[in-house]
């Protein structure tokens, strides 16, 4: 089984570090939505350090 991506595509970067998060939702997202999404991701230990550059898909939890 394929899971379908969600329809709203929201993008948010991160400049220091030149990460684009791209967040997934079922709606568009404010600033806080993202960036709660984006600890979210960030609390699971292995997803701390992104490597400068970097591109990160994530799928919001609604």
């Amino acid at each position: 089984m394929i899971m379908e991506k969600p329809a709203v595509r929201n993008v948010i970067r991160d400049t220091r570090r030149e990460i684009k998060y791209v967040i997934y939702a079922n709606k568009e997202l404010n600033r806080d939505e993202m960036l709660k999404e984006i600890r979210k991701f960030n609390s699971v230990s292995y997803n701390i350090r992104q490597k400068h550059g970097s591109t990160i898909e994530l799928i919001a939890e609604d």
